[in-house]
């Protein structure tokens, strides 16, 4: 991916359209569960942009091969 940072809007949406399943909401984000795998993770919304590497670790966590995601979901 090209940018340093990602709108965390825009990964969120992306994450659903995945079907990642929305747990709760929490004071600091939304946690998001991975329905293929039962992985949860919280994704954070306090600020616009997420780092690149606060998404990386998102998809790690949630077990989300990358490069499949950005080519299907993030477009």
């Amino acid at each position: 991916m090209k940018h340093r940072n990602l709108k965390a809007e825009k990964i969120l949406k992306a994450l659903v359209k995945y079907d990642c399943k929305t747990v709760r909401n929490t004071p600091h984000g939304v946690i998001l569960e991975n329905p293929e795998n039962n992985q949860s993770i919280n994704i954070p919304l306090h600020r616009d942009e997420l780092a690149i590497w606060i998404y990386n670790n998102i998809l790690r966590r949630l077990s989300i091969d990358k490069k499949k995601f950005e080519e299907n979901y993030l477009n």
